[in-house]
This record gives structure tokens, C-alpha cells and sequence, in this order.
């Protein structure tokens, strides 16, 4: 009876992730946390975009490519 339950609260708390993933599929790029552009530090008018969001400032969240849930199974547009 309590492995059920414990099983029920589990599979409760991962819909509850799905459906987040589902309406927020984005978070704040976790190198330049949103600015999109790096500026030079030995010419500070020089600039360049994160390479790891490719300069949009956002990145897909973890769960969203694993759930495979939203638009495009959970593949990012490019």
C-alpha cells in the first residue's frame, strides 16, 4: 500500500514537471544569463554573441528535450 502511494505522489510530481516544461520551455542562458553579447575586454566597443545559446540568451530547459514535450518533440528551432 505505501509503495503505491509513494509511486502516485511520484508520477503526480512528474506531470506537474511536464505540464512547467509544456508552458516554460525556456530559461535564461546559463553562461551570459540573458545579455546575449559578450563585450571584449581588451576593446570594450568589441563584442560577440554567447556560444552557447548562439546569442539569443535563452536555452531549452533539460527536461524539455528529455520529455520530449512541446513543438518539434522537444527539439529547439534554430
Amino acid at each position: 500500500m505505501e509503495l503505491v502511494l509513494v509511486l502516485g505522489v511520484v508520477g503526480i510530481l512528474i506531470a506537474v514537471y511536464v505540464v512547467s516544461l509544456r508552458l516554460n520551455p525556456w530559461v535564461k542562458c546559463s553562461k551570459c544569463h540573458g545579455k546575449q553579447k559578450f563585450q571584449g575586454w581588451a576593446f570594450s566597443h568589441a563584442h560577440h554573441g554567447c556560444p552557447k545559446c548562439k546569442g539569443t540568451g535563452r536555452q531549452v530547459r533539460w527536461g524539455y528535450k528529455f520529455f520530449r514535450v512541446g513543438p518539434n518533440n522537444g527539439v529547439p528551432p534554430r
